[in-house]
Protein backbone atom coordinates (compact mmCIF):
# COMPACT_ATOMS: atom_id res chain seq x y z
CA UNK A 1 0.00 0.00 0.00
CA UNK A 2 1.15 3.70 -0.92
CA UNK A 3 2.86 5.61 1.74
CA UNK A 4 0.23 8.68 2.97
CA UNK A 5 0.97 11.35 0.84
CA UNK A 6 1.82 14.63 3.08
CA UNK A 7 -0.10 17.97 1.81
CA UNK A 8 0.45 21.44 2.82
CA UNK A 9 -2.02 23.64 4.36
CA UNK A 10 -4.66 25.39 2.17
CA UNK A 11 -4.01 29.27 3.85
CA UNK A 12 -3.50 31.42 0.98
CA UNK A 13 -6.42 33.77 -0.63
CA UNK A 14 -6.26 35.40 -4.13
CA UNK A 15 -4.63 38.66 -3.00
CA UNK A 16 -1.94 37.32 -1.36
CA UNK A 17 -1.11 34.86 -3.92
CA UNK A 18 -1.18 37.92 -6.69
CA UNK A 19 1.08 40.06 -4.69
CA UNK A 20 4.07 36.74 -4.54
CA UNK A 21 3.64 36.81 -8.45
CA UNK A 22 3.64 40.58 -8.71
CA UNK A 23 6.16 41.08 -6.37
CA UNK A 24 8.54 38.49 -7.72
CA UNK A 25 8.24 39.84 -10.92
CA UNK A 26 9.35 43.45 -9.84
CA UNK A 27 12.51 42.35 -7.88
CA UNK A 28 15.98 44.87 -8.10
CA UNK A 29 16.45 45.03 -11.86
CA UNK A 30 14.04 47.52 -12.36
CA UNK A 31 15.20 50.02 -9.94
CA UNK A 32 18.73 49.24 -10.22
CA UNK A 33 19.70 47.99 -14.08
CA UNK A 34 17.71 50.77 -15.84
CA UNK A 35 20.52 51.88 -17.47
CA UNK A 36 22.69 48.89 -18.28
CA UNK A 37 19.24 47.83 -20.02
CA UNK A 38 19.34 50.80 -22.16
CA UNK A 39 23.10 50.39 -22.74
CA UNK A 40 22.43 46.88 -23.23
CA UNK A 41 19.32 47.83 -25.92
CA UNK A 42 21.45 50.28 -28.12
CA UNK A 43 18.77 52.87 -26.87
CA UNK A 44 14.95 53.38 -25.14
CA UNK A 45 12.93 52.29 -27.80
CA UNK A 46 13.97 48.59 -28.25
CA UNK A 47 14.36 48.65 -24.44
CA UNK A 48 10.27 49.80 -23.73
CA UNK A 49 9.30 47.46 -26.87
CA UNK A 50 11.41 44.49 -25.36
CA UNK A 51 9.68 45.13 -21.76
CA UNK A 52 6.21 45.11 -24.16
CA UNK A 53 6.21 42.46 -25.85
CA UNK A 54 8.62 39.78 -23.78
CA UNK A 55 5.42 40.80 -21.27
CA UNK A 56 2.82 39.75 -23.93
CA UNK A 57 5.05 36.75 -24.94
CA UNK A 58 4.49 35.55 -20.80
CA UNK A 59 1.13 36.45 -21.24
CA UNK A 60 0.36 33.47 -24.04
CA UNK A 61 2.45 31.42 -21.57
CA UNK A 62 0.31 32.40 -18.80
CA UNK A 63 -2.70 30.96 -20.49
CA UNK A 64 -0.70 27.41 -20.73
CA UNK A 65 -0.40 27.64 -16.70
CA UNK A 66 -3.96 28.85 -16.12
CA UNK A 67 -4.81 25.90 -17.75
CA UNK A 68 -2.59 23.42 -15.72
CA UNK A 69 -3.42 25.33 -12.40
CA UNK A 70 -6.68 24.50 -12.67
CA UNK A 71 -6.28 20.87 -13.46
CA UNK A 72 -3.21 20.38 -10.98
CA UNK A 73 -3.87 22.57 -8.04
CA UNK A 74 -0.86 20.86 -6.52
CA UNK A 75 3.19 21.76 -4.93
CA UNK A 76 5.48 21.84 -7.63
CA UNK A 77 4.08 23.83 -10.36
CA UNK A 78 5.72 22.99 -13.94
CA UNK A 79 7.74 19.60 -12.41
CA UNK A 80 4.20 18.36 -11.63
CA UNK A 81 2.70 19.46 -15.20
CA UNK A 82 6.47 18.11 -16.92
CA UNK A 83 5.34 14.73 -15.02
CA UNK A 84 1.78 15.03 -16.17
CA UNK A 85 3.43 15.06 -19.86
CA UNK A 86 6.40 13.53 -20.32
CA UNK A 87 7.39 11.41 -17.34
CA UNK A 88 9.19 11.37 -14.10
CA UNK A 89 12.84 11.65 -16.09
CA UNK A 90 11.32 15.06 -17.83
CA UNK A 91 9.84 16.09 -14.41
CA UNK A 92 13.12 15.75 -12.99
CA UNK A 93 14.99 18.02 -15.76
CA UNK A 94 12.63 20.72 -15.57
CA UNK A 95 12.60 20.76 -11.32
CA UNK A 96 16.81 20.69 -11.45
CA UNK A 97 16.68 23.28 -14.07
CA UNK A 98 13.81 25.87 -12.14
CA UNK A 99 15.76 25.15 -9.31
CA UNK A 100 18.84 26.90 -10.12
CA UNK A 101 17.02 29.95 -10.96
CA UNK A 102 14.78 30.17 -8.26
CA UNK A 103 17.44 30.31 -5.50
CA UNK A 104 19.79 32.20 -7.42
CA UNK A 105 17.28 34.79 -7.78
CA UNK A 106 16.49 34.56 -3.68
CA UNK A 107 20.26 35.25 -3.59
CA UNK A 108 20.57 38.13 -6.54
CA UNK A 109 18.00 40.34 -4.53
CA UNK A 110 20.01 39.70 -1.36
CA UNK A 111 22.91 40.98 -2.88
CA UNK A 112 21.27 43.77 -4.51
CA UNK A 113 20.92 45.12 -0.89
CA UNK A 114 24.65 46.59 -0.37
CA UNK A 115 24.15 48.38 -3.95
CA UNK A 116 21.24 50.25 -2.55
CA UNK A 117 22.89 50.53 0.60
CA UNK A 118 26.08 52.01 -0.77
CA UNK A 119 24.07 54.77 -2.02
CA UNK A 120 22.01 56.07 0.44
CA UNK A 121 24.43 55.31 3.48
CA UNK A 122 27.82 55.66 1.55
CA UNK A 123 31.10 54.21 3.22
CA UNK A 124 29.21 52.54 6.17
CA UNK A 125 28.85 48.77 5.00
CA UNK A 126 31.72 48.65 2.86
CA UNK A 127 33.66 47.59 5.81
CA UNK A 128 36.11 44.58 6.46
CA UNK A 129 37.57 43.91 3.18
CA UNK A 130 37.69 40.36 2.51
CA UNK A 131 38.82 39.95 -1.16
CA UNK A 132 37.93 40.31 -4.57
CA UNK A 133 35.97 38.35 -6.90
CA UNK A 134 35.99 39.12 -10.59
CA UNK A 135 36.74 42.88 -10.00
CA UNK A 136 34.59 42.79 -7.40
CA UNK A 137 35.39 43.60 -3.94
CA UNK A 138 33.63 41.90 -1.15
CA UNK A 139 33.07 43.40 2.74
CA UNK A 140 32.13 41.54 5.38
CA UNK A 141 29.46 44.58 6.29
CA UNK A 142 28.26 43.76 3.12
CA UNK A 143 27.48 40.20 3.53
CA UNK A 144 26.05 40.89 6.76
CA UNK A 145 23.35 43.09 5.21
CA UNK A 146 22.36 40.45 2.65
CA UNK A 147 22.65 37.81 5.54
CA UNK A 148 20.52 39.63 7.46
CA UNK A 149 17.89 39.42 5.43
CA UNK A 150 18.18 36.26 3.91
CA UNK A 151 18.06 34.82 7.34
CA UNK A 152 15.05 37.14 8.13
CA UNK A 153 12.74 36.04 5.36
CA UNK A 154 14.06 32.61 5.54
CA UNK A 155 12.42 32.90 9.27
CA UNK A 156 9.26 34.42 8.23
CA UNK A 157 8.52 31.70 5.61
CA UNK A 158 9.19 29.07 8.05
CA UNK A 159 6.75 30.64 10.71
CA UNK A 160 4.01 29.99 7.94
CA UNK A 161 2.59 30.90 5.25
CA UNK A 162 -0.83 32.95 6.12
CA UNK A 163 1.01 35.77 7.47
CA UNK A 164 4.28 35.80 5.10
CA UNK A 165 1.16 36.39 2.21
CA UNK A 166 -0.25 39.48 3.73
CA UNK A 167 2.96 40.92 4.64
CA UNK A 168 3.56 40.43 0.40
CA UNK A 169 0.57 41.79 -0.06
CA UNK A 170 1.35 45.30 2.20
CA UNK A 171 4.51 45.37 0.72
CA UNK A 172 3.36 45.08 -3.06
CA UNK A 173 0.73 48.00 -2.84
CA UNK A 174 3.25 50.57 -0.80
CA UNK A 175 5.87 49.76 -3.72
CA UNK A 176 3.31 50.18 -7.04
CA UNK A 177 2.15 53.74 -4.78
CA UNK A 178 6.26 54.62 -4.56
CA UNK A 179 6.70 53.81 -8.12
CA UNK A 180 3.46 56.02 -9.41
CA UNK A 181 5.30 58.69 -6.96
CA UNK A 182 8.47 58.88 -8.59
CA UNK A 183 6.78 59.19 -12.32
CA UNK A 184 4.80 61.21 -11.61
CA UNK A 185 6.95 64.04 -9.55
CA UNK A 186 9.90 63.39 -12.22
CA UNK A 187 6.61 65.18 -14.59
CA UNK A 188 5.56 67.94 -11.84
CA UNK A 189 8.63 68.90 -11.37
CA UNK A 190 9.40 69.42 -14.65
CA UNK A 191 12.15 67.14 -15.49
CA UNK A 192 10.81 65.03 -18.24
CA UNK A 193 12.62 66.33 -21.31
CA UNK A 194 11.96 63.64 -24.47
CA UNK A 195 15.17 64.88 -26.01
CA UNK A 196 17.23 63.00 -23.37
CA UNK A 197 15.41 59.48 -25.18
CA UNK A 198 16.98 60.80 -28.35
CA UNK A 199 18.75 58.67 -30.28
CA UNK A 200 15.93 56.22 -29.60
CA UNK A 201 18.17 53.28 -31.19
CA UNK A 202 21.37 52.13 -32.66
CA UNK A 203 23.42 53.72 -30.21
CA UNK A 204 27.13 51.53 -29.59
CA UNK A 205 26.81 49.73 -32.93
CA UNK A 206 23.75 48.04 -31.87
CA UNK A 207 21.30 47.35 -34.60
CA UNK A 208 16.82 48.06 -33.47
CA UNK A 209 16.72 44.49 -34.19
CA UNK A 210 19.75 43.06 -32.43
CA UNK A 211 18.77 45.38 -28.95
CA UNK A 212 15.52 44.46 -29.33
CA UNK A 213 16.05 40.90 -29.74
CA UNK A 214 18.70 40.70 -26.17
CA UNK A 215 15.81 42.27 -24.28
CA UNK A 216 13.52 40.26 -25.51
CA UNK A 217 15.50 37.14 -24.55
CA UNK A 218 15.67 38.31 -20.83
CA UNK A 219 11.62 38.10 -20.59
CA UNK A 220 12.25 34.63 -18.55
CA UNK A 221 14.17 36.72 -16.14
CA UNK A 222 12.12 40.09 -16.31
CA UNK A 223 9.08 38.13 -15.59
CA UNK A 224 10.05 35.45 -13.30
CA UNK A 225 7.86 35.07 -10.66
CA UNK A 226 4.41 34.99 -12.04
CA UNK A 227 5.16 30.72 -12.19
CA UNK A 228 5.13 31.41 -8.56
CA UNK A 229 1.54 31.21 -8.60
CA UNK A 230 1.42 27.19 -9.48
CA UNK A 231 4.68 26.43 -6.83
CA UNK A 232 1.83 27.31 -3.86
CA UNK A 233 -1.46 26.01 -6.05
CA UNK A 234 -1.54 23.63 -2.69
CA UNK A 235 -2.28 26.24 -0.35
CA UNK A 236 -4.56 27.95 -2.36
CA UNK A 237 -8.19 28.83 -0.11
CA UNK A 238 -9.91 29.93 -3.48
CA UNK A 239 -10.91 28.30 -6.80
CA UNK A 240 -7.96 27.61 -8.75
CA UNK A 241 -9.57 28.98 -11.85
CA UNK A 242 -9.51 32.18 -10.39
CA UNK A 243 -5.25 32.05 -11.31
CA UNK A 244 -5.93 33.08 -15.11
CA UNK A 245 -6.68 37.02 -13.81
CA UNK A 246 -4.07 36.83 -11.21
CA UNK A 247 -1.46 36.17 -13.92
CA UNK A 248 -2.71 38.03 -16.45
CA UNK A 249 -3.03 41.24 -14.41
CA UNK A 250 0.57 40.46 -12.99
CA UNK A 251 2.36 40.28 -16.12
CA UNK A 252 0.54 43.64 -17.37
CA UNK A 253 1.12 45.87 -14.20
CA UNK A 254 4.54 44.19 -13.85
CA UNK A 255 5.48 45.35 -17.97
CA UNK A 256 4.12 49.09 -17.09
CA UNK A 257 6.35 49.08 -13.91
CA UNK A 258 9.52 47.78 -16.05
CA UNK A 259 8.48 50.37 -18.82
CA UNK A 260 8.08 53.43 -16.47
CA UNK A 261 11.31 53.14 -14.60
CA UNK A 262 13.20 52.69 -17.59
CA UNK A 263 11.46 55.74 -18.88
CA UNK A 264 12.84 57.71 -15.59
CA UNK A 265 16.19 56.58 -15.43
CA UNK A 266 16.26 57.44 -19.34
CA UNK A 267 14.69 61.02 -19.24
CA UNK A 268 15.87 63.79 -17.29
CA UNK A 269 19.20 63.52 -18.81
CA UNK A 270 20.96 62.30 -22.15
CA UNK A 271 20.00 58.58 -21.04
CA UNK A 272 23.86 57.61 -22.76
CA UNK A 273 25.38 60.01 -19.92
CA UNK A 274 23.61 58.22 -16.84
CA UNK A 275 25.97 55.30 -16.94
CA UNK A 276 28.98 58.07 -16.73
CA UNK A 277 27.31 59.60 -13.76
CA UNK A 278 29.73 60.09 -10.36
CA UNK A 279 29.68 61.12 -7.00
CA UNK A 280 30.85 64.04 -5.02
CA UNK A 281 34.32 62.30 -4.54
CA UNK A 282 34.21 61.57 -8.42
CA UNK A 283 33.71 57.16 -8.09
CA UNK A 284 31.19 56.42 -10.75
CA UNK A 285 27.72 56.19 -9.53
CA UNK A 286 26.41 52.98 -7.98
CA UNK A 287 22.62 52.91 -8.27
CA UNK A 288 21.96 55.02 -11.69
CA UNK A 289 18.42 55.51 -11.05
CA UNK A 290 18.36 56.98 -7.62
CA UNK A 291 20.88 59.48 -8.73
CA UNK A 292 18.91 60.46 -11.50
CA UNK A 293 15.53 60.80 -9.17
CA UNK A 294 17.73 62.63 -7.08
CA UNK A 295 18.20 65.57 -9.71
CA UNK A 296 14.98 65.57 -10.68
CA UNK A 297 13.32 65.56 -7.41
CA UNK A 298 15.72 66.05 -4.48
CA UNK A 299 16.28 63.63 -1.56
CA UNK A 300 12.39 63.06 -1.42
CA UNK A 301 13.10 61.38 -4.90
CA UNK A 302 15.72 59.46 -3.97
CA UNK A 303 13.04 58.38 -0.70
CA UNK A 304 10.32 57.27 -2.82
CA UNK A 305 12.59 54.97 -4.93
CA UNK A 306 14.82 53.98 -2.17
CA UNK A 307 11.29 52.33 -0.86
CA UNK A 308 10.22 51.01 -3.80
CA UNK A 309 13.86 49.40 -4.74
CA UNK A 310 13.52 48.18 -0.91
CA UNK A 311 10.44 46.34 -1.20
CA UNK A 312 10.99 44.97 -4.53
CA UNK A 313 13.94 43.11 -3.49
CA UNK A 314 12.07 42.51 -0.30
CA UNK A 315 9.29 40.82 -2.27
CA UNK A 316 11.58 39.00 -4.58
CA UNK A 317 13.51 37.22 -1.69
CA UNK A 318 9.95 36.32 0.07
CA UNK A 319 8.28 35.53 -3.31
CA UNK A 320 11.00 32.94 -4.56
CA UNK A 321 11.51 31.80 -0.65
CA UNK A 322 8.03 30.31 -0.74
CA UNK A 323 8.77 29.11 -4.67
CA UNK A 324 11.83 27.53 -4.73
CA UNK A 325 10.90 25.67 -1.31
CA UNK A 326 7.55 24.27 -2.82
CA UNK A 327 9.31 23.05 -5.73
CA UNK A 328 12.19 20.79 -3.53
CA UNK A 329 8.84 19.64 -1.56
CA UNK A 330 7.01 18.48 -4.83
CA UNK A 331 10.53 17.25 -6.05
CA UNK A 332 10.89 15.10 -2.77
CA UNK A 333 7.37 14.24 -2.32
CA UNK A 334 7.99 12.12 -5.31
CA UNK A 335 11.03 10.86 -4.19
CA UNK A 336 13.44 12.71 -6.67
CA UNK A 337 15.32 14.51 -3.22
CA UNK A 338 15.85 13.09 0.31
CA UNK A 339 12.77 12.49 2.32
CA UNK A 340 13.71 14.78 4.70
CA UNK A 341 12.62 17.74 2.15
CA UNK A 342 9.08 16.33 2.25
CA UNK A 343 8.53 16.75 5.90
CA UNK A 344 5.83 19.21 7.10
CA UNK A 345 6.26 21.41 10.23
CA UNK A 346 3.82 19.82 12.47
CA UNK A 347 3.07 23.68 14.72
CA UNK A 348 3.13 25.65 11.08
CA UNK A 349 2.37 23.55 8.46
CA UNK A 350 5.20 24.93 5.97
CA UNK A 351 8.06 22.55 4.50
CA UNK A 352 10.17 23.89 7.48
CA UNK A 353 13.42 21.25 6.01
CA UNK A 354 13.38 22.83 2.50
CA UNK A 355 13.15 26.35 3.37
CA UNK A 356 16.40 25.88 5.97
CA UNK A 357 18.30 23.96 2.94
CA UNK A 358 16.93 27.42 0.83
CA UNK A 359 18.18 29.72 3.54
CA UNK A 360 21.50 27.66 4.18
CA UNK A 361 22.40 27.96 0.41
CA UNK A 362 21.02 31.47 -0.04
CA UNK A 363 23.50 32.70 2.90
CA UNK A 364 26.42 31.34 1.25
CA UNK A 365 25.91 33.29 -2.00
CA UNK A 366 26.83 36.72 -0.98
CA UNK A 367 30.53 35.31 0.03
CA UNK A 368 31.06 34.74 -3.80
CA UNK A 369 30.73 38.56 -4.61
CA UNK A 370 28.03 40.36 -6.93
CA UNK A 371 29.73 40.05 -10.06
CA UNK A 372 29.48 35.66 -9.80
CA UNK A 373 26.29 36.08 -8.82
CA UNK A 374 24.75 38.16 -11.52
CA UNK A 375 26.40 35.69 -14.19
CA UNK A 376 23.67 32.95 -12.83
CA UNK A 377 21.10 35.33 -14.39
CA UNK A 378 21.11 33.96 -17.75
CA UNK A 379 21.28 30.99 -16.39
CA UNK A 380 18.16 31.94 -14.44
CA UNK A 381 16.79 32.43 -18.10
CA UNK A 382 17.44 28.92 -19.34
CA UNK A 383 15.99 27.40 -16.41
CA UNK A 384 12.47 29.24 -16.51
CA UNK A 385 12.46 28.77 -20.29
CA UNK A 386 12.75 25.02 -19.65
CA UNK A 387 9.75 25.29 -17.41
CA UNK A 388 7.53 27.17 -19.65
CA UNK A 389 8.24 24.59 -22.40
CA UNK A 390 7.27 21.81 -20.58
CA UNK A 391 3.67 23.52 -18.95
CA UNK A 392 2.68 24.60 -22.29
CA UNK A 393 4.05 21.40 -23.87
CA UNK A 394 1.79 19.78 -21.15
CA UNK A 395 -0.97 21.13 -21.69
CA UNK A 396 -0.93 20.97 -25.59
CA UNK A 397 -0.80 17.01 -24.99
CA UNK A 398 -3.58 16.98 -22.43
CA UNK A 399 -5.88 19.69 -24.96
CA UNK A 400 -5.58 17.32 -27.64
CA UNK A 401 -6.34 14.22 -26.15
CA UNK A 402 -8.90 15.16 -23.39
CA UNK A 403 -10.15 18.73 -24.04
CA UNK A 404 -13.82 19.04 -23.01
CA UNK A 405 -15.62 22.00 -24.79
CA UNK A 406 -17.55 22.61 -21.42
CA UNK A 407 -14.27 23.10 -19.61
CA UNK A 408 -14.76 27.14 -18.87
CA UNK A 409 -10.86 26.66 -18.10
CA UNK A 410 -10.60 25.30 -21.70
CA UNK A 411 -7.81 27.09 -24.11
CA UNK A 412 -7.73 26.66 -27.29
CA UNK A 413 -4.20 24.11 -28.02
CA UNK A 414 -2.82 26.65 -30.55
CA UNK A 415 -2.20 29.17 -27.57
CA UNK A 416 -0.35 26.21 -26.14
CA UNK A 417 1.67 25.22 -29.06
CA UNK A 418 2.39 29.06 -29.22
CA UNK A 419 4.00 29.10 -25.49
CA UNK A 420 6.23 26.05 -26.45
CA UNK A 421 7.54 27.98 -29.45
CA UNK A 422 8.00 31.31 -27.46
CA UNK A 423 9.51 29.11 -24.64
CA UNK A 424 12.40 27.15 -27.32
CA UNK A 425 13.09 30.83 -29.50
CA UNK A 426 14.08 32.48 -26.04
CA UNK A 427 16.04 29.56 -25.03
CA UNK A 428 17.72 29.17 -28.26
CA UNK A 429 18.67 32.56 -28.32
CA UNK A 430 20.13 32.31 -24.84
CA UNK A 431 22.71 29.05 -25.81
CA UNK A 432 23.38 29.34 -29.80
CA UNK A 433 26.45 30.92 -30.49
CA UNK A 434 26.03 34.22 -32.68
CA UNK A 435 22.65 35.27 -30.99
CA UNK A 436 22.96 39.00 -29.85
CA UNK A 437 21.76 37.67 -26.39
CA UNK A 438 23.79 34.71 -25.92
CA UNK A 439 24.90 34.09 -22.52
CA UNK A 440 28.39 35.64 -21.09
CA UNK A 441 31.32 32.99 -21.26
CA UNK A 442 30.85 32.64 -17.50
CA UNK A 443 27.45 31.92 -17.59
CA UNK A 444 27.57 29.00 -20.05
CA UNK A 445 30.26 27.33 -18.01
CA UNK A 446 28.40 27.52 -15.21
CA UNK A 447 24.99 26.02 -16.76
CA UNK A 448 27.05 23.21 -18.42
CA UNK A 449 28.73 22.69 -14.73
CA UNK A 450 24.43 23.19 -13.68
CA UNK A 451 23.59 20.12 -15.54
CA UNK A 452 26.92 17.88 -15.73
CA UNK A 453 26.23 17.88 -11.71
CA UNK A 454 21.97 17.24 -12.34
CA UNK A 455 23.22 14.09 -14.45
CA UNK A 456 25.10 12.65 -11.74
CA UNK A 457 22.50 13.60 -9.19
CA UNK A 458 19.86 11.93 -11.72
CA UNK A 459 21.78 8.56 -12.04
CA UNK A 460 22.34 8.34 -8.07
CA UNK A 461 18.47 9.11 -7.37
CA UNK A 462 17.31 6.99 -10.42
CA UNK A 463 16.96 3.56 -9.05
CA UNK A 464 15.11 5.05 -5.92
CA UNK A 465 12.38 6.54 -7.84
CA UNK A 466 12.18 4.35 -10.94
CA UNK A 467 10.87 1.84 -8.75
CA UNK A 468 7.75 3.44 -7.80
CA UNK A 469 4.86 2.13 -9.51
CA UNK A 470 3.37 4.60 -11.86
CA UNK A 471 0.02 4.94 -10.27
CA UNK A 472 2.09 5.75 -7.07
CA UNK A 473 3.89 8.42 -8.65
CA UNK A 474 0.53 9.68 -9.33
CA UNK A 475 -0.60 10.25 -6.36
CA UNK A 476 2.05 11.04 -4.97
CA UNK A 477 2.66 14.22 -7.54
CA UNK A 478 -0.49 14.91 -8.40
CA UNK A 479 -2.55 13.48 -5.98
CA UNK A 480 -5.23 12.34 -8.07
CA UNK A 481 -4.87 8.89 -7.51
CA UNK A 482 -4.79 6.34 -5.25
CA UNK A 483 -2.73 2.83 -4.96
CA UNK A 484 -4.52 -0.01 -3.27
CA UNK A 485 -4.31 -3.56 -2.96
CA UNK A 486 -7.97 -4.59 -3.95
CA UNK A 487 -11.41 -3.44 -4.02
CA UNK A 488 -13.83 -3.26 -1.15
CA UNK A 489 -16.61 -4.64 -1.58
CA UNK A 490 -19.31 -1.99 -2.88
CA UNK A 491 -16.30 0.32 -4.47
CA UNK A 492 -16.12 0.44 -7.91
CA UNK A 493 -12.68 -0.27 -9.82
CA UNK A 494 -13.56 3.31 -11.48
CA UNK A 495 -13.59 4.76 -7.62
CA UNK A 496 -10.51 3.71 -7.06
CA UNK A 497 -8.67 4.94 -10.19
CA UNK A 498 -10.24 8.35 -10.34
CA UNK A 499 -12.25 11.01 -8.53
CA UNK A 500 -12.56 11.08 -4.98
CA UNK A 501 -9.26 9.32 -2.74
CA UNK A 502 -10.29 6.17 -1.03
CA UNK A 503 -7.00 5.10 1.25
CA UNK A 504 -8.37 1.55 2.98
CA UNK A 505 -6.17 0.37 5.74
Amino acid sequence: MAEKRVKLKKSMGAGSIWAVALGSIIGWGCFIQGGLWTQRAGGPLPLFLGFLVGGLLMIVVGYSYSYMIAKFPVAGGEFAYAYKGFGRTASYICGWMLSLGYLSIVALNATALPVLASYIFPGVFNKGYLYTIAGYDVYMGEVAIALFFIILFGIMNYMGAKSVGKLQLAMVLIMCAAVVISVVGTIVTGSFDASNLVPAYGAGGKTFGGGFISILALAPFLYVGFDCIPQSAEEYDFPPQKCKLLIISALIIGAVIYGLMALVTDCVIPWQDVLALTDASGAPVKWHTGAVLEMAMGKIGVVFVAVAVCLGIFTGMNGFFMTSSRLLFGMARAKMLPAAFAKIHPKHKTPSICIIFVMIVCCICPFFGREVIGWVVDMCSVGTAFGYFFTCAGAYILLKKYGDENDTNRIHPVVALGGCVISVAILLLLIVPGSPAFMAPQSFVALVAWIVLGVIFYFCSRKKFMVVTKREMDYLILGNVQVVRGVRKGQKQSDIVQGNIVNPK
